[in-house]
């Protein structure tokens, strides 16, 4: 998550969406009197021993009222008026069906590193079901849009570069692979997903196949 007074503009970070890089490579053309609120801070809270779970990283990583997942209104709300209604506004996003599968494969990796043992079936179901993976809610204010630029997970480089180069940011020829794999079969989520999944996916995130395009 970014709010640049010094670049006049603010990041959404959504979830499993190349955030963690997209953040990383704006983050590097903002000033001191930015907020960045970043992945990172929730590994060094976790390594002093105050997150025992990387998926409560939101409760620990924090700068006043900022945190990693905050929503759009939650910003408007804390950042002066002027100031929200001329910035730049841009997220990153991703067809919602990888984005389910990436977090399961994300989140059970996590569980069973710490010896809860679950089936990959059992735990896509649960996170399918959830849609925690939904990133309308982030960039969305009473229903509406508020992004003027996305970001898509898909041609992230030409996009970045787009995005870099309306904010005066120099995007590197090679983008920062910022976390590790865990997702181990790379077939794409269409074949994975039952076709019930599918539409509960569907449901949970139809603003953004219609705004973004995706395919079903």
């Amino acid at each position: 998550m970014i709010v640049s007074y010094s670049r006049n503009f603010i990041f959404f970070r959504t979830k499993k969406t190349a955030g963690t890089t997209v953040e990383t490579v704006l983050a590097g053309g903002c000033g001191p009197e930015d907020i960045v609120v970043s992945r990172s801070e929730a590994k060094e809270r976790a390594a002093r021993g105050e997150d025992e779970d990387g998926e409560t990283a939101d409760s620990v990583a924090k700068r006043g009222g900022f945190y990693i997942h905050i929503p759009a209104k939650e910003i408007r709300a804390q950042v002066d008026p002027a100031f929200w209604d001329r910035a730049l506004k841009i997220t990153v996003e991703r067809h919602p069906y990888e984005k389910a599968v990436s977090q399961t494969f994300y989140r059970l990796n996590k569980r069973n590193r710490n010896r809860r043992q679950e089936s990959f079936e059992q735990f896509l179901d649960r996170v399918v079901r959830s849609g925690d993976y939904a990133g309308f809610p982030i960039w969305s204010i009473d229903g509406k849009p508020v992004v003027d630029e996305f970001i898509r997970q898909e041609t992230l480089k030409t996009d970045l570069e787009r995005v870099g180069g309306r904010l005066g940011i120099a995007i590197p020829d090679q983008l920062p692979m910022m976390k590790s794999r865990t997702r181990t079969d790379h077939r794409p989520a269409s074949e994975i997903l039952s076709e019930e999944q599918k539409q509960i996916v569907f449901e949970h995130c139809k603003e953004e196949f219609e705004i973004l395009g995706y395919a079903r």
